[in-house]
């Protein structure tokens, strides 16, 4: 899965607000946020829509939290973009407020703006606005509740992620296949709802908006936010290969991690073993696997953090591994080249078809 090029939930906020002044500022003419044309991506996918005088002109921003009165900026405004014969247009420059310092050097070198105060410059051929001059909003954005990347709340996101289809569901049954509380889904869904990873349709029916985002998010914080709190465990083993053939599926345990992706590829010789369990790691498994205590062995044994029932759906094999997308989150979490590219593989084979 390539780099996400798509806004950021503080980036989107800014975004709207930076449209809803300008609507104020302007009076008769409309600004509102649109996704970016495919294929043409700038430093994040994002556009705004303007409409003026019944003409419509469609610019893609960039968004700056901060800005540096710098030329290295105004560089990358006017890198701009544009598609074949189309006449290249300038990036345009979105913050929360320009003052008239610089708004006016940004107007002297023809570069677009638009603040949260309502402070915009545009210069295209279908207009031209100019206003400077407007004091700094006080808007305060708000904040998530990040109730969605605590370790509840990414069990939550991951069965959503998982089973795209749930989340037209009850909060009971949402809260059923993922294994938390009732009152955490209507939280982590509240958050999610927020962040823009949860919409709701006009007929009330959730969807997910944005799968791809949604699923990079958690892959990115599942290392630190939930695996970390997986009680692993570590081994050596007798033999590199044990795992082709030992029954784990006796034991309530999954392969994940390179065995895994070894198995899905068949091109990745796994150097580790990475297991999930179900229950307690018993005596009985230890011997039956020729398992060691030691803290640098190539055998990690975690927590599973799903209930059995929900890995009834996914796609069986023998031995039975993980979900492709806590695979792929593992292979990646690694930092192996190797590995990298495996993980690619399993996103196009296994995962991109999840996408609703």
């Amino acid at each position: 899965m390539p780099p996400s090029s798509e806004l950021s939930f503080s980036e989107m906020q800014l975004l709207d607000e930076a449209c809803d002044a300008f609507q104020r500022a302007t009076r008769y003419y409309k600004a509102k946020p649109v996704r970016a044309r495919t294929g043409q991506p700038g430093p994040r996918s994002g556009a705004i829509r303007f409409e003026v005088g019944g003409k419509l002109l469609d610019m893609q921003v960039l968004v700056r939290s901060r800005v540096p009165a710098s030329y290295s900026l105004l560089a990358r405004l006017h890198h701009g973009v544009g598609e074949g014969d189309e006449r290249r247009r300038p990036l345009m420059l979105v913050a929360p407020y320009i003052g008239p310092k610089l708004a006016e050097k940004l107007i002297e070198q023809n570069a677009p703006f638009l603040d949260a105060a309502g402070n915009v410059f545009v210069n295209e051929p279908e207009c031209m606005i100019m206003i400077t001059g407007r004091p700094k909003s006080r808007v305060t954005l708000a904040t998530p509740s990040a109730r969605a990347t605590t370790p509840k709340g990414m069990q939550v996101t991951f069965i959503l992620a998982t089973r795209p289809a749930l989340v037209a569901q009850s909060y009971r049954a949402i809260a059923d296949a993922s294994g938390v509380a009732l009152n955490t889904v209507n939280q982590v869904v509240d958050d999610l709802i927020t962040r823009g990873l949860v919409a709701t349709k006009r007929n009330g029916e959730r969807i997910l908006p944005d799968w791809v985002r949604l699923v990079q998010e958690w892959v990115n914080l599942y290392p630190s936010r939930l695996r970390a709190k997986l009680g692993t465990r570590r081994y050596s083993s007798a033999s590199r290969d044990w795992w082709r053939s030992f029954d784990f599926a006796e034991f309530g345990a999954r392969l994940g991690g390179e065995a895994a992706a070894d198995i899905l590829t068949h091109e990745l010789k796994a150097a580790n073993v990475t297991l999930y369990a179900q229950g307690a790691i018993t005596s009985r498994f230890m011997l039956k696997a020729r398992l060691r205590p030691d803290e640098h062995g190539d055998v990690e044994i975690l927590d599973a953090f799903w209930p059995a029932q929900s890995a009834t759906a996914w796609e069986a094999h023998d031995p039975p591994l993980v979900h492709p997308l806590l695979i792929y989150a593992d292979l990646l979490a690694s930092g192996d080249s190797r590995n990298a590219s495996a993980a690619e593989q399993i996103y196009d084979k296994h995962l991109a078809q999840l996408q609703p």
